[in-house]
């Protein structure tokens, strides 16, 4: 009996080894590129407008591979979907380094596809293997996001520079050398994969019949997808122009990407905070509404006081981060079973990224227009009022 005990043990510590370094592969990816786009627009002559599709083309992948995701669990299991889109993130980072407006686009296409079975997948294999511990796993694994975030858009710009001023002849520009160096992460969980100590569990049959058209017709579905789609529709139009809006105030490129990183390191904050204590901070609506207001906050910020933009930056992290891993837990804790859960994921994931998709080449298009981030930053300040009614309707209702 304990040699049973102790092989579980065994499985689930490398399971939620696999889960925690795939998550680590699920930010960083995108958001290591904006610090760069500076360098890749005056080394391939890019307008605001491409640069902005560079960005929206991962999210578009997200929305449209979201429901693949959720469609292939019926015939593979979670544990191989998920190797495989990491392998597919490795392969698009690796195309993108290549040095050309193409390569890059179609690396980020394979990225944004990796990514999407990723994030749509985790919450569905957490309800599965550990429901007990949904919303601290779920705070885990927003905490590695975090990491791998920071670690991608702190190093991009030094790392470019050090090629850049390197004595060696390197055969890539600065940008495609910082891009290769990121890669390093996205070895880690694929090691642990063909490390053959996973073992993969076949997922309980669902007794519902149609569960993806299911949640198309729930209320409670479209309240939680509505809160995740603004999430991420401000928190990818924010990633990809923050670098522009503090170089707009004389910040320099390296300090921009400094603050990114800020920003996706702050987002582990929460984390920290409620993974051991979510039982003691009150209700769910309670945290949405500071999580909301204080991104309110903070994008007012970036408007009004923008020579406290470190500042800014760690509360909208902080604020965005909360909302996300809060969103993230409605979807395992308002389901009742994996395949459900993935099917609510992919619907959040369908709806969010078509939108945030759109965000940073509108928000792009604007700044061209205007010349100034004063119109934009307005438009986004509207877009956070949303999400935080959003938030409001979505989480449940208080105990009495």
């Amino acid at each position: 009996m304990k040699s049973l005990q102790r092989l579980a043990q065994h499985d689930a510590a490398y399971l939620l080894l696999f889960i925690f370094l795939v998550a680590l592969s699920l930010r960083g990816p995108v958001t290591g590129l904006p610090p760069l786009l500076e360098r890749i627009s005056l080394d391939l002559s890019l307008s605001s407008s491409q640069l902005g599709l560079l960005t929206s083309l991962p999210l578009l992948a997200f929305a449209v591979f979201a429901p693949v995701a959720s469609w292939l669990t019926r015939h593979f299991r979670i544990e191989r979907i998920l190797a495989s889109g990491v392998g597919l993130i490795a392969l698009g980072m690796m195309i993108r380094t290549f040095g050309s407006i193409s390569t890059l686009y179609l690396g980020a296409v394979l990225i944004g596809a990796g990514i999407a079975i990723g994030n749509v997948l985790l919450p569905s294999l957490l309800k599965r293997e550990f429901p007990q511990y949904v919303v601290q796993l779920t705070a885990i694994y927003v905490l590695m996001m975090s990491i791998g975030g920071f670690l991608m858009s702190s190093f991009a710009v030094p790392l470019s520079v050090y090629a850049e001023q390197s004595p060696f002849d390197l055969p890539i520009s600065g940008w495609s050398f910082a891009l290769a160096c990121q890669s390093a992460l996205i070895i880690l969980p694929l090691v642990v994969w063909f490390s053959c100590k996973i073992t993969q569990h076949q997922a309980p049959q669902d007794s519902q019949i149609d569960t993806a058209s299911s949640v198309w017709r729930s209320l409670t579905a479209w309240q939680v997808a509505g809160f995740l789609a603004v999430n991420s529709l401000l928190n990818y139009i924010v990633v990809a122009w923050v670098p522009a809006i503090l170089m707009s105030h004389n910040y320099s490129d390296s300090t921009a990407g400094l603050y990114q990183g800020y920003l996706q390191l702050a987002g582990a904050l929460p984390s920290l905070i409620l993974a051991p204590f979510i039982n003691k901070l009150g209700s769910h609506r309670r945290l949405c509404l500071f999580s909301t207001g204080l991104t309110l906050v903070s994008l007012s910020g970036f408007l009004f006081v923008p020579s406290w933009s470190a500042l800014w930056c760690v509360s909208f992290g902080f604020g965005i981060s909360m909302g996300f891993i809060l969103g993230l837990s409605f979807v395992s804790l308002r389901t009742h079973s994996p395949k459900q859960a993935a099917a609510l994921s992919g619907m959040a994931q369908l709806i969010g990224y078509t939108l945030a998709a759109i965000g940073p080449v509108m928000i792009g298009a604007l700044f061209d227009w205007h010349q100034s981030w004063t119109l934009p930053l307005f438009v986004m300040l509207a877009i956070c009022f949303v999400w935080l009614v959003l938030g409001w309707i979505a989480s449940p209702k208080p105990k009495q």
